[in-house]
């Protein structure tokens, strides 16, 4: 393998790094205005993320504290698909029972003011119940509001609920600011696995699973906090960032590849031309385009898939016609197998890409510190320079005799003395 030939190698190298930077740009600008218009579309059909605040409640123009809560969410996710993007979307039903204590020595009108987690959203079956018994309640800028009487010195008990729609969040805020919840219990039922809580948010006292996913249970006595109650709803693999990430690090593949070739051809003495290495950079390019364009029409594996088996068929069929060795086209047939499709499939894997390709780049390089532990580097490339010279005497030589093929013929030469 000639400097030349190497340098031509790595500008096929840097044009193909080119055209992967433009094709990861260009998934990411389809998957932002697919972001835009589908969290729109998603969130105008389906719900938004919800936040439930606790209710208010007041009597001749001071707070109750609310003396005990006692609150379930049950949670069916419905993940909807658009273009590049998946969403969680999910239905949720919503009840609480609120405990409000009259401590006056005289009864008191008591009023109750509920947020709504969102003034466009739409809850069906809301009602308020005080000991049981139907209330009146009248709506005004995204609340509910309803009146009610509590005898002195005793305790009410205030129900309420809906069933609602929302999308990747639920959250139950118990005090505005820091406050302190007395008798507090909010179990939420999901019916999936995968869940996570938002940072920001408390985490269950408990969790049990159920045969359909979990119960989560958040429980106290008394509780001086300001931070919310918070599920963030599983989300499946979405194809646009994926494809983009395989994207912008399939330059790191090709050099694996490209370092594996050039040792291969080196060590088995198969002579590949720049162009050559071109076309095999181009099928693996072709990998990423497919893939790109197929994964907003169909599943994300069956997209990868179909994508693996046409860039593997591609290089290797053109292989096959441009080098006769056997152990080579196997050799470049398992490097791309290894390079290309199982390094592109560990972004599949969120959170441990950088080790799969930390553990396949040791893997390489041991495979390939043995293969050519027993070569002799210096013998080899001298062999290789004096090949080459022996080829250009050889391409001299018969260009000589074609020259001298191709000349008129001597005159004769007359010996007569005339």
């Amino acid at each position: 393998m000639s400097v030349q030939r190497l340098i031509g190698i790595f500008v096929v190298f840097v044009v193909a790094t080119f055209g992967w930077v433009v094709l990861g740009g260009s998934i990411e600008a389809r998957t932002h205005q697919a972001d835009g218009s589908g969290w729109e579309n998603v969130g105008s059909l389906w719900g938004e993320p919800q936040t439930q605040s606790a209710p208010v409640f007041s009597a001749g123009g001071s707070q109750i504290p609310i003396a005990s809560s006692a609150i379930t969410a049950d949670f069916d996710l419905d993940q909807r698909r658009k273009g590049l993007l998946w969403y969680s979307t999910y239905a949720v039903d919503f009840t609480a029972a609120y405990g409000v204590r009259n401590a006056a020595a005289e009864p008191a009108e008591v009023t109750m003011r509920l947020p709504f987690p969102t003034a466009s959203g739409v809850y069906d079956g809301f009602a308020v119940t005080v000991d049981g018994a139907s209330i009146p309640v009248r709506y005004s800028e995204g609340e509910a509001i309803a009146t009610f009487p509590v005898p002195a010195g005793a305790t009410a008990r205030v129900e309420t609920g809906y069933r609602t729609q929302g999308l990747d969040e639920w959250r139950y805020v118990a005090t505005d600011g820091v406050g302190v919840i007395d008798d507090f219990s909010l179990v939420m039922r999901t019916d999936f696995e995968g869940f996570d809580f938002p940072s920001d948010g408390v985490s269950p006292t408990s969790k049990q699973a159920t045969d359909d996913g979990w119960e989560l249970t958040w429980r106290y006595d008394s509780l001086v906090s300001g931070r919310p109650i918070a599920i963030a709803m599983p989300a499946p693999l979405n194809p646009g960032p994926v494809a983009s990430r395989i994207s912008f690090f399939a330059p790191v593949s090709l050099i694996f590849y490209f370092a594996a070739m050039v040792l291969v051809t080196a060590i088995r003495r198969v002579n590949i031309h720049p162009i050559n290495f071109a076309f095999l950079a181009a099928g693996f390019f072709a990998f990423h385009l497919l893939f790109a364009y197929l994964v907003d029409r169909m599943d994300l594996l069956v997209a990868f898939a179909i994508s693996s088996v046409v860039s593997v068929v591609l290089c290797v069929s053109y292989l096959r016609l441009a080098v006769s060795d056997r152990r080579t086209l196997l050799e470049a047939a398992v490097g791309q197998f290894v390079f290309l499709v199982l390094f592109s499939f560990s972004f599949f894997f969120e959170g441990n890409t950088g080790l799969a390709i930390t553990i396949g780049a040791i893997l390489t390089l041991a495979y390939f510190m043995f293969r050519t532990a027993h070569i002799d580097w210096a013998e080899l490339f001298e062999r290789s320079a004096t090949e080459r010279a022996e080829k250009r005497a050889a391409a001299a030589y018969a260009q000589q005799q074609a020259v001298l093929a191709q000349a008129p013929p001597a005159p004769p030469v007359d010996t007569t003395g005339s």
